[in-house]
């Protein structure tokens, strides 16, 4: 509750309403004050900050007052209460259960607590401590109304960072890290970006380990360049994936450099410093910073791309480009890399096919401090990588060396956070600043988080509902939600109620308004009502024929196998027919790979060879693909086709 003093214009006043509220109490925990003007009451301390005082009463309201509305001796009491409970020789918890709480969060108590629970091993206990009392806060509705939107969520990010250390190894690390912990501690500007910047699925405890190794041996730059440091933590918190950068070249021509992520971070922040970067690190958020940092090349290769690739991020577009296509390679079917250590140098000089090209852009743009992304998509010739970058703050450019002449509905990248597929308009929903929650909808992540640290608590749902309230698009929230839907609600009239807000909240998001038309009709199928479900599900495919084709044919494809499931032989043959013609404009890999390929195998493997054969010749006499003898997806055919046999 807010300070009295807002209502009440004296400390008499405010006796007197205590007093009638049944404050005066026996009870040994509470004491008798004195007002400036002379009125008493029986109040307990919680708290001084310095300049106010904290008092509880005993139905567990809480009221903060001026401290010279108090008498002389009270005032000098209060001093001499709160530098006791500042000395680390005494430091007393509030236990679970107690009806303790919290002080009110200032830069006063922050100090205080710190000082107090100077070790690891306090602050390993103090951990579940703190959650407990702020869980107790939480079930009483009077104190959660007074500090939920003051300073509860102030002791949470306090929590957090405790929380994360004592999972870590930390524990046993030298003192310059515990230091280090400390000092961030009470940096909450410093504190807050890092975990903000965390994922449910991030390794925390070991990203906590990256960043503060960062800030121990940087502390004058870590600052500065929080955001970088936290880009390192949340990007080389788990391995980088085993085909790294990607499969088309061979591993032992890979060039790659196990320095450590500190000295990553340090040279770079030297190469901001001299110039040599075409952002400054200090100005990106870490949602594009990651896409910086998300590599493994040694310093060299940096510095050879910072001399020769004289590109500017304005027309950064023309790298892609600046590497001879390869085409002999491409004629000969030679997809890997065949021309020894996997070098900047060496593909500018000899050329590559796509993907190379693409590694060329992505890996040229952040040795100069440019976000990149590879994205590789499926076109009417098959398979095809190109890459994006940041062309300025918060706008990326996402199809440079993407063929006008194809067509591609979609591009994948990998976000190097979770090392998970991104799409091209996951990636523009970034740039449009749907995840970067700040402001008022940053107090959703706090939801978002309070939820995650009480998942058996019975206000686990409500948390995850305000936070989507608060930010209808934060996709992370809804996921969730959606686990924990399908892990409890059984009346499929719930479920559907569910999955239709769900596809209300992404309708703008193809993907996901996709994921959540499949599951309404699921639930209307289990509500009796499948006529209801079949036009959902028929309402995917049409609705999809165009820009976002790949997903159309994804859920024919699953329309279709669900035929061949249930062995309707005549009835599979006349729905494939039916894609077919639907796509054969846009058509390409995705239709082969996703909806031809595997209806043909299984057929085969279900001893169906004629109509196998039959979908074959019946995609060749429409002319739907490129089956050309340079075409990837016409070598693919021929594959299939021998699997048929004679």
């Amino acid at each position: 509750m807010r300070a009295p003093l807002f209502f009440f214009r004296s400390f008499f006043t405010l006796a007197v309403l205590l007093f009638c509220a049944g404050l005066l109490s026996a009870q040994q925990q509470y004491r008798t004050w004195t007002s400036a003007n002379g009125a008493k009451l029986q109040a307990r301390m919680l708290g001084f900050d310095g300049a106010k005082v904290t008092i509880e009463r005993s139905d567990k309201q809480k009221f903060v007052f001026p401290l010279n509305l108090l008498s002389s001796p009270d005032q000098a009491y209060v001093r001499q209460v709160a530098g006791r409970l500042t000395r680390p020789s005494t430091p007393v918890s509030p236990r679970a259960g107690s009806g303790a709480s919290l002080p009110i969060w200032s830069p006063a108590v922050r100090d205080a607590w710190w000082q107090r629970y100077s070790t690891p091993e306090a602050w390993e206990e103090q951990a579940p401590i703190i959650l407990k009392e702020l869980q107790t806060i939480w079930g009483n509705r009077q104190e959660r109304s007074a500090r939920e939107g003051r300073d509860f969520f102030t002791w949470f990010s306090h929590w957090r960072w405790l929380s994360i250390f004592s999972k870590s190894r930390l524990l046993q690390a030298d003192s310059n890290v515990h230091t280090t912990f400390v000092s961030i501690g009470k940096n909450e500007v410093v504190r807050d970006v890092f975990l903000k910047a965390l994922h449910p699925s991030d390794n925390q405890p070991k990203a906590l380990e990256i960043f503060l190794s960062i800030g121990a041996e940087y502390p004058a730059l870590i600052g500065r360049y929080t955001a970088l440091a936290s880009a390192y933590a949340v990007v080389f918190d788990q391995p980088f994936p085993r085909n790294w950068p990607h499969h088309q070249v061979p591993d032992k021509d890979v060039l790659v450099d196990s320095a450590k992520v500190s000295s990553r971070f340090s040279e770079f922040v030297s190469a901001a410093q001299s110039r040599k970067l075409e952002y400054d690190p200090a100005q990106l958020p870490v949602s594009e910073l990651k896409f910086v940092v998300d590599h493994l090349l040694p310093k060299s290769e940096l510095e050879w791309a910072r001399l020769n690739v004289k590109l500017r991020r304005s027309t950064f577009n023309k790298a892609f480009k600046s590497i001879q296509y390869d085409k002999p390679r491409l004629s000969a079917g030679v997809f890997s890399w065949p021309n020894g250590p996997y070098t900047l140098a060496s593909i500018s000089e000899r050329g590559g096919i796509c993907v190379d090209q693409a590694y060329f852009s992505s890996m040229s743009g952040k040795a100069k401090g440019i976000p990149t992304l590879t994205f590789v998509g499926q076109g009417s010739g098959g398979g095809h990588a190109w890459f994006g970058f940041l062309k300025g703050p918060g706008r990326w450019e996402t199809d440079c060396g993407r063929y006008e002449n194809q067509n591609y509905p979609v591009g994948n990248a990998i976000d190097p956070q979770l090392w998970e597929k991104i799409t091209d308009d996951e990636l523009g929903a970034l740039a449009r600043g749907e995840k970067n929650l700040t402001g008022f909808r940053g107090k959703s992540v706090d939801y978002f988080e309070w939820a995650l640290a009480n998942p058996d608590q019975p206000f686990f749902r409500e948390s995850l509902q305000r936070a989507r309230t608060l930010h209808p698009g934060f996709v992370d929230v809804w996921t969730l939600e959606a686990e924990w839907v399908e892990d409890h609600i059984k009346d499929p009239r719930e479920l559907r109620n569910f999955w239709d807000a769900w596809v209300k909240a992404f309708a703008n998001t193809v993907d996901l308004k996709i994921e959540g038309q499949k599951k309404l009709a699921d639930a209307y199928d289990a509500m009796g009502n499948p006529r209801q479900a079949e036009k959902i599900r028929t309402f995917i495919v049409s609705q999809n024929r165009g820009k976002r084709f790949d997903l159309a044919i994804q859920a024919a494809s699953e329309q279709l196998m669900k035929l061949v499931e249930a062995k309707d032989w005549t009835g599979a043959e006349k729905q494939y027919e039916r894609f077919v013609r639907d796509f054969e404009k846009t058509a390409g890999g995705e239709l082969f790979y996703k909806l031809v390929r595997p209806y043909v195998e299984t057929l085969a493997g279900e001893g169906q060879r004629d109509q196998a054969r039959n979908a074959i010749n019946y995609l060749k006499k429409r002319d739907v693909l490129d089956l050309g003898p340079d075409s990837i997806i016409g070598r693919e055919m021929k594959k299939l086709e021998a699997k048929l046999g004679g």
